[in-house]
């Protein structure tokens, strides 16, 4: 491997959706409460503050819960604001409340019917601000090889969907990547970054498990110790994960949580201070990292958190924010 001699580059990446029910009080596009948007805009002035921009994968077909002139509105700020849109595929709108069957995935589709929907994304976000997108991430991240060669099909380069170890990414079956950039059927797939986490208690090891980073699953500590170690291990941009309501608290009314948007803030600019990075689109990164590495197989970094002492705050973080959500999530249940 030969050494970088550019700074890294995090991608700040957000799923745009909106599947809650019963309603929340407001749209989770935007998220407009008392005059201020917590969702997608307010993500967007963070990176703004910071010298960078983000690439936000909208899911453009829900008409259940946003109505198209909602969406079309948010697609054009974001565009207008020089950030990325990317397309998000949800073929049906999710079961229940927060989970839904892998049944509903892009995977589930023949490769004619997704060529189609992701066809008619892509036309519509290109009817709203004049632009094809480039990039896509498959909701649940449950593209297929067909998913690839759909996209391939109508021009889309960079896929998002590979999350390695989730048992309902079609992606893993073969695995196609762990961290590193790599090329398939015409398209580049940039994976969601991940790492390996330990928990321990002093000397005593009581955990284990793949976590993207992102927010909802890491504790402020943690995302730090994740983006040192996949800067280390230099496989390819770091993508940090998050989605258009992860400033709010779903759990309590979806109530603006100004912590969230705190945490946010201060771990790009510890990346920034720390790493020298720099804050980018996936398209801009894409164009950077080389891909098809001999070791884009390799095992993600290992991070270590140690409960009993040095890292006491991730014991504070799980006792306040773990959900039942969590643990199905982390099992692959959803």
């Amino acid at each position: 491997m030969t050494a970088r001699t550019e700074p890294p580059h995090i991608v700040v990446t957000v799923d745009v959706e909106d599947f809650f029910e019963p309603r929340p009080p407001f749209d989770t596009y935007r998220a407009e409460t008392g005059g201020e948007p917590w969702g997608a805009p307010l993500i967007m002035d963070i990176l703004e503050r910071h010298g960078g921009h983000g690439t936000f994968f909208v899911d453009v077909y829900n008409r259940r819960t946003v109505s198209e002139a909602l969406v079309a509105n948010c697609v054009q700020e974001i565009a207008a604001r020089g950030h990325e849109v990317g397309l998000h595929t949800h073929p049906a709108f999710p079961e229940g409340r927060r989970g839904y069957g892998m049944a509903q995935t892009m995977k589930a589709h023949s490769l004619a019917e997704q060529a189609e929907f992701v066809a008619d994304g892509v036309a519509m976000i290109e009817r709203w601000i004049g632009k094809r997108p480039v990039s896509h991430r498959a909701g649940g991240y449950g593209a297929n090889y067909d998913t690839l060669a759909a996209l391939a099909a109508i021009g889309i380069s960079v896929d998002s969907s590979v999350f390695h170890g989730y048992s309902h990414c079609g992606l893993n079956e073969p695995p196609l990547t762990v961290n590193a950039p790599v090329w398939h059927s015409g398209v580049l797939e940039v994976p969601v970054t991940v790492t390996r986490c330990e928990l321990a208690f002093g000397p005593l090891r009581l955990f284990s498990m793949v976590k993207k980073l992102d927010p909802d699953w890491c504790s402020p500590g943690e995302l730090r110790r994740q983006i040192d170690a996949t800067i280390a291990a230099d496989a390819g941009p770091v993508l940090l994960f998050l989605h258009s309501y992860s400033l709010l608290d779903i759990e309590n009314g979806f109530r603006p949580d100004a912590r969230s948007a705190e945490v946010l803030n201060s771990l790009l600019g510890y990346a920034i201070s720390r790493h020298s990075a720099r804050l980018t689109t996936l398209a801009e990164a894409a164009r950077v990292y080389p891909a098809d590495r001999p070791d884009a197989l390799a095992p993600p970094p290992v991070v270590r958190s140690d409960l009993a002492w040095r890292d006491r705050e991730l014991a504070f973080w799980l006792a306040r924010k773990v959900r039942p959500r969590h643990v199905r999530a982390a099992l692959g249940l959803r």
